[in-house]
């Protein structure tokens, strides 16, 4: 029998590719995908049972060393009725250069069953460091990261702002103040998909998880897979793989 804080931990970390890097060497041509005020609402879901909601939203800019910043957040929830066994209440926020080139702030706020943390990490890019300080616990520690590295939430921004095409490959350093790591996410194909009834022409990513093991493990044949709207706008509709554990989706159900 499955042990509920694996399953669940899992399928609350794994929509966001918490772990990898993103980064592509040309900018996007094309206008802004997005603006101060959007908002887009998740279902998360673990094989057929309703296991939650998230959102991702653009908060206004902020201003930061006198120089205008952007600002994002995403929250998670588990369902009601997952919230008697094993409630999760994740609010995770990012500070990003305006061209979202590097990250200047990353903090998560976990709480998922017992766990508690409350997590920042600070950028020094004039000595190209991070330190990570988890407040709860005491525990706090400086790495090195690469240039430009992007956290996980900002990462997700800085893609959607690319210019996609097939064969595109983006790559580059990510960190959550763990580590900083690199990987490489390839667009592998434009097709239409039906995701909540409505029908989007997407373009289909596949990430590199090489450098990734123990529940986030992908099996040869069953890689993670997420699909972007082929639009200027490329938001995330859809997010599925199949893990040591069973298989999981986020589904898009709306957006502001």
């Amino acid at each position: 029998m499955l042990n509920r804080r694996t399953l669940l931990g899992t399928l609350f970390a794994l929509p966001f590719l918490s772990r990898l890097g993103f980064a592509v060497s040309s900018a996007a041509e094309e206008p802004l995908a997005f603006e101060v005020g959007e908002n887009l609402s998740y279902t998360l879901s673990w094989q057929f049972i309703h296991a939650g909601r998230s959102t991702l939203e653009v908060l206004p800019d902020e201003v930061l060393n006198g120089e205008k910043v952007r600002s994002f957040r995403m929250t998670i929830q588990s369902a009601k009725v997952l919230d008697a066994f094993y409630k999760v209440r994740d609010n995770i926020t990012a500070l990003a250069k305006y061209d979202i080139s590097r990250s200047l702030g990353y903090s998560k706020i976990q709480r998922e069953g017992r766990i508690k943390r409350d997590i920042t990490v600070d950028f020094d890019w004039k000595s190209q460091n991070a330190r990570y300080t988890e407040s709860i616990a005491g525990d706090s520690h400086i790495i090195p990261v690469a240039e430009n590295t992007l956290d996980p939430l900002s990462a997700i921004f800085y893609i959607r702002n690319q210019k996609l095409e097939v064969g595109t490959v983006i790559k580059g350093p990510l960190t959550d103040g763990l580590k900083c790591s690199e990987a490489h996410i390839r667009v592998m194909e434009r097709d239409w998909i039906k995701v909540n009834g409505v029908k989007y022409d997407a373009f289909k990513l596949v990430p590199d998880l090489n450098n990734v093991s123990g529940m986030f493990e992908k099996s040869k044949d069953a890689p993670v897979e997420f699909w972007v709207t082929a639009d200027h706008r490329h938001i995330p509709v859809l997010f599925k793989s199949k893990v040591k554990i069973g298989s999981f989706k986020v589904e898009l159900i709306n957006q502001k």
